[in-house]
């Protein structure tokens, strides 16, 4: 199979995994929505900082260091399988520790208890790194699909029931468990492998010379993604943040749906064109463009009709949660390109500059958010919008030294697309202020007329960005064929 073949196929297994997934957590938490209250979800919002930068520490970027290798050796395998597990038992003890002055922090007597059982997936993860990362380098996207996807929905069964019984806020914390520990076991027997080595000092200086730099750039990265959950938490209330974390995980179901699916395809790909500087510019401008061409209309659709999707899937009581969704969204749009534009620096291997951009953007972000909570939790979501455009940007700077495609390019490139939005962003408008019917019909009726709109509009101008997609499900699926152009 060629590389654009496996490309084609790692698109198509991951966007089913993403959007499997997705739709299995969206209907869990939909169902979860419904059983518990806004309090719950924000008490397990606020140990979110502690679980990812931990997790993070786990990693150390050696997934990312093992996916860049051209030759995964038996020594590189074992010296991260090894080193991963180390870190996951430390920091699992740190948080164990901690446990007390996360809960004095928020004043939550009961995120004692709750730090210390979901802190056990730093170690069922830990056993997951090498198998997932040795899969993602041979780009066996199917065998990802079949582990995240069978994960999350059996995971997402043993919450709702646990909810359905009247256990609270272990509904969820228990889920976050079993989808690691379900997880692990799956990797374990498809991807069977044992360490028959320990760790390698030349090996480890190798992966972790690399991984470091990804080390620090992804613990700022996650630091400052849930900064917003630790303010909101700390400054308001669990029930806010309740309703921040409801209305960003329906933005997240869709940009991840999409636009993770081409990062998480593209970085092992692009990498394998690194040491081309044309194939890989003019292979990162159709990711660009493709992406953009998926992510845009369905965020800026969602942020139109917030109103009736939040009364239709999750009813009246997540009403105040409908301008947390509208906020996230509008910095959504540009999230996606700010990791595609990361991934240049990761293939060029520049994780030096890529600390240094998340570095420099990040202390802009703090600066926007120390102005904006001084004007509550409307002027922090603000500021939250401003750290994601700034994010872009800084992108855009820094990765234009390896790529022939300009920001100016990129910005003319995305405005086409957000052109090509509004004859569908004007119907659903029309739908959300005129239309007299129940949450759910108007939703059903923005749902039709605006992928209607969108995909009749675009064809019919014939849009470079559907003419890629179209010509990639063509090779694949001979039926695409009498509608690529």
């Amino acid at each position: 199979m060629s590389l654009g073949q496996k490309t084609l196929a790692g698109l198509i297994w991951t966007f089913v995994s993403i959007v499997g997934t997705k739709f299995s957590t969206l209907i869990v938490g939909i169902v979860l929505a419904r059983l518990l209250e806004p309090e719950v979800f924000g008490l397990v919002a606020m140990l979110f900082v502690f679980l990812e930068i931990s997790q993070v520490f786990v990693k150390s970027g050696f997934a990312h260091a093992l996916i860049r290798e051209e030759v995964l050796t038996e020594e590189d395998k074992c010296t991260t399988f090894y080193s991963n597990l180390f870190a996951s038992l430390v920091f699992y003890t740190i948080l164990y520790i901690g446990a007390p002055a996360i809960s004095r922090f928020y004043e939550q007597p009961e995120l004692i208890s709750l730090t210390r059982v979901m802190g056990l997936v730093l170690i069922a993860q830990a056993f997951t790194i090498v198998q997932s990362a040795t899969l993602s380098n041979q780009l066996e996207f199917k065998k990802l699909s079949i582990a995240v996807t069978v994960s999350n929905v059996g995971a997402g069964i043993i919450a709702i029931i646990m909810a359905y019984k009247g256990y609270g806020v272990w509904a969820i914390g228990y889920k976050y468990l079993f989808t690691a520990v379900i997880k692990s076991v799956i990797f374990w027997v498809i991807n069977p492998w044992l360490p028959r080595q320990f760790i390698n000092a030349a090996s480890f200086k190798k992966l972790f010379g690399f991984g470091s730099k990804l080390l620090a750039t992804e613990i700022i990265a996650k630091g400052f993604s849930n900064i917003y959950k630790v303010i909101i938490g700390k400054a308001f209330s669990a029930a806010t943040l309740g309703y921040y974390t409801q209305g960003q995980q329906y933005v997240l179901h869709l940009t991840e749906g999409a636009g993770t699916t081409i990062q998480k395809v593209t970085y092992p790909v692009l990498s394998k064109k690194g040491a081309d500087p044309k194939a890989l510019n003019e292979a990162y401008k159709k990711v660009v463009r493709a992406s953009s061409y998926i992510v845009f209309p369905a965020v800026l659709g969602m942020v139109v009709m917030a109103e009736p999707l939040l009364l239709t899937l999750v009813g009246v009581k997540w009403l105040p949660a409908v301008p947390f969704l509208q906020f996230v969204g509008i910095g959504a749009i540009v999230n996606h390109l700010a990791t595609l534009n990361q991934n240049v620096l990761k293939v060029k291997g520049r994780s030096d500059l890529f600390l240094k951009m998340e570095s420099i953007t990040k202390v802009i972000i703090l600066i926007s958010i120390f102005i904006g909570i001084q004007f509550g939790i409307w002027g922090l979501l603000a500021a939250k919008v401003l750290s994601d455009f700034v994010s872009y940007f800084g992108s855009l700077y820094f990765v234009r030294r390896y790529i022939e495609y300009s920001g100016k390019n990129q910005l003319l490139d995305i405005g086409v697309i957000i052109l090509q939005c509004i004859p569908m962003l004007v119907c659903l408008g029309l739908i959300a202020v005129y239309s007299t019917l129940s949450p759910i019909l108007n939703l059903g009726l923005g749902a039709v007329s605006g992928t209607f709109i969108y995909f009749g509009f675009t064809y019919l101008i014939k849009s470079s960005s559907l003419a890629f997609i179209l010509s990639l499900l063509a090779n694949k699926y001979p039926i695409f064929k009498k509608y690529a152009y």
